[in-house]
């Protein structure tokens, strides 16, 4: 029996989200010994290594649009084959970097390359599969996702940050033939051939219309509290963990391994949880209520123990498994000759939402001490998500064959 075409398509968007994964986490994993690798003197790491991360986050912000228009004009296949294509080259040539410099360049290329990965993913799986199974793909695909992160934290933290390098650029090329077989989309394949090429991918139609622009902005910062865990709470665990006053300061590595654990379960839950209610925004809305109450535990009484502390993280990651459904949610608001454009560059900017959030938390940190200041970030972070939350609308039962 011949299995839907679909079965490809999200098994294929699957590993491409693992190696993604793999690949952004491997470059904070990696971060000290890679510097110290292509020349960097111990006493620069830092400054060099918020540079290096920032190059990354630009690329992919840079990539969000480029890979969202391109998806909408010329095909999500299209996306899914150039991204990889581009980071697998730059992440493998990223472990022969002799200086810093081009170490910096490549991670600049390689961010535009990981942009694209996800939102074609999504887009492409939920145009694909039939509407009373639609939930489930980017479930899965955000899954496998999360494993890439938890291998990447495993080889960067056993083996040299070259071979770390080395085995994510193979992936990925391994992972380019993997998707010959995938077919394009109906829907866009139909919408191309019917559209003027003007309206594919046409940033006008979204900026343009202030309903349009409501709803993409929604997206973006109902995924802030994901970044506030990810971007302030783990990365700053260790001066959040003296600011409450513990004895004995949390792992940095086994925070970021529970939290990953967490959100491995959580968005393929919250996908299972979506198909049960028949509804995006009510499994949304459970998920990140949980959260803000994980949020209120963690600061009460996450310094009472270690135990509890990494407790904590692994339910926080399970809670903001929304995450994926949201995606799923922008996926299916906008129509077809916008939807990779609204998809992919969303995820991107979500990323980028640590960005403010890191700049508040900074500036209250000297006055407040950083527990409070997280505290305060945290609560700003979840009052913009509830609000985003009113402005989306349910999409579950959405017909994903029309345009805007």
């Amino acid at each position: 029996m011949k299995k839907p075409s679909y079965v490809l398509a999200v098994v294929a968007a699957s590993l491409g989200f693992f190696v993604d994964l793999y690949d952004i986490i491997i470059v904070s994993v990696v971060r000290q010994s890679s510097l110290l690798g292509v020349g960097v003197p111990a006493s620069e790491l830092l400054p060099k290594g918020v540079l290096l991360l920032n190059a990354q986050m630009l690329g992919m912000l840079v990539g969000g649009f480029l890979w969202g228009v391109l998806g909408d004009k010329k095909g999500r296949l299209s996306v899914l084959f150039g991204s990889i294509f581009l980071y697998s080259v730059t992440t493998l040539a990223t472990a022969y970097a002799p200086n810093y410099g081009t170490f910096l360049a490549l991670r600049l290329l390689a961010g535009i390359g990981l942009a694209g990965e996800l939102g074609a993913g999504i887009t492409l799986v939920s145009e694909q599969m039939p509407q009373h199974k639609r939930g489930l793909g980017p479930a899965i695909i955000g899954s496998c996702g999360m494993l890439g992160a938890l291998v990447g934290a495993w080889v960067g933290g056993r083996y040299s940050w070259q071979f770390t390098y080395q085995l994510g650029g193979l992936m990925g090329f391994a992972l380019l033939f993997l998707r010959l077989g995938v077919l394009e989309s109906g829907m866009f394949e139909a919408v191309k051939k019917a559209q003027r090429a003007s309206t594919l991918g046409n940033l006008a139609i979204l900026f343009g219309n202030p309903y349009h622009l409501r709803r993409y902005m929604a997206v973006i910062l109902m995924g802030f509290p994901g970044w506030f865990v990810n971007g302030i709470v783990m990365t700053f665990t260790p001066e959040i963990g003296q600011s409450m006053g513990m004895s004995q300061l949390p792992s940095v590595a086994t925070v970021f391994t529970m939290f990953f654990l967490g959100f491995t379960f959580g968005d393929f839950s919250c996908g299972l949880v979506s198909q049960w209610l028949k509804s995006r925004k009510r499994a949304i809305l459970l998920y990140l209520s949980a959260f803000s109450v994980l949020t209120v535990a963690y600061f009460a009484v996450g310094r009472f123990s270690l135990q509890v502390y990494y407790g904590l993280f692994l339910l926080m990651g399970i809670s903001v498994g929304y995450t994926i459904v949201l995606l799923t949610t922008a996926a299916e608001m906008f129509g077809t000759n916008i939807r990779s454009t609204v998809t992919t560059s969303a995820l991107n900017l979500l990323r980028a939402s640590v960005i403010p959030q890191s700049l508040l938390f900074s500036a209250l940190t000297p006055a407040l001490g950083a527990a409070t200041a997280a505290a305060i970030t945290g609560l700003c972070s979840l009052g913009l998500a509830f609000w985003a939350f009113t402005q989306l609308e349910e999409t579950f039962h959405k017909n994903l064959d029309f345009t805007d």
